[in-house]
């Protein structure tokens, strides 16, 4: 691969995971889910736990499979939004 084409692959992935942390971050406000409701605006917890250093805990499989199985909300995610979300959460 040429450098010139790895430097676009590069912009081209990094710029998928800002797209999807973006719109995580409006889902996670979303009244749709209420993310934040329970689990505060930086992610700090209250009626649902912290997500302070998350991302460095598990993987992003990981917390997908967890979210999905112990978040009520999140079962009327699609998989898509719910990766989105889980992007957003993995940064705090």
């Amino acid at each position: 691969m040429s450098l010139k084409n790895l430097v676009a692959l590069i912009i081209l992935l990094s710029s998928g995971i800002l797209f999807a942390q973006e719109n995580g971050k409006a889902l996670y406000e979303s009244k749709k889910f209420g993310c934040v409701n329970c689990h505060g605006t930086q992610g700090e917890g209250g009626r649902g736990p912290s997500f302070k250093g998350i991302g460095k805990k598990f993987n992003k499989d990981q917390l997908m499979k967890r979210a999905s199985h112990n978040c009520p909300p999140t079962g009327s995610c699609s998989p898509k939004e719910l990766g989105a979300i889980v992007e957003y959460i993995r940064k705090f």
